[in-house]
């Protein structure tokens, strides 16, 4: 729990620092993201029992910390995904799961970079596509395809609640975040993901 901890406060730290550079948000409106990580890291703790499932874990962490930041700012921080995909990568070698991250990150970096690239960052941000490295890499393609259909779920309906409170004034759907819905879909998968991954998916 105290490597989760520590890589809590350092992600934290370091998403406040990037921050802090494009946005003047109110500090308190940090607490949230405090009393979030301070919860999530026991439960997180307790859940990845399997050494296999440590780099899940992380990359869990890391998308929960940029998933306020991208709440607040609308960016998904280098200083967040970088670190994020370089450990996630180095514990999946560590624990002889390389070929599955490879094919994680082939299938999600490949994709939907493909698609930041043609769409030139209007289906889907640059950060995002980073976040995506350290979901490939930490969970494997499988789990991975099932975090992608759950934060597409959860980004559809909150864009639908979003125009039923407050439609927007052009006509073309309005842009929301999609950090939170990858952090939402991670901890599902996190929580629940081999049994639906070997029931639902029949894999």
């Amino acid at each position: 729990m105290l490597v989760l901890s520590t890589w809590a406060a350092f992600l934290s730290a370091a998403a406040r620092y990037a921050e802090s550079r494009v946005s003047s948000a109110d500090p308190r409106s940090r607490w949230p993201q405090i009393l979030t990580c301070a919860a999530i890291v026991p439960f997180v703790s307790f859940t990845a029992r399997d050494p296999n499932e440590v780099a899940a874990a992380l990359a869990c962490i890391a998308l929960v910390v940029g998933a306020f930041a991208d709440a607040r700012t609308g960016y998904l921080f280098d200083a967040v995904t970088f670190p994020a995909a370089l450990v996630t990568a180095i514990l999946a070698v560590a624990t002889g799961s390389a070929s599955q991250a490879t094919a994680g990150v082939a299938l999600l970096v490949g994709i939907f970079g493909a698609v930041a690239v043609i769409s030139r960052g209007r289906a889907i941000g640059l950060g995002d596509v980073k976040a995506m490295y350290a979901i490939g890499a930490g969970f494997g393609p499988a789990k991975a395809t099932f975090i992608l259909f759950a934060a597409s779920l959860s980004g559809l309906a909150a864009a639908a609640l979003s125009r039923r409170i407050a439609p927007p004034a052009h006509p073309i759907l309005r842009e929301i975040p999609f950090g939170p819905h990858l952090a939402i879909g991670s901890g599902l998968a996190l929580i629940a993901g081999d049994q639906i991954v070997h029931g639902i998916l029949g894999l």
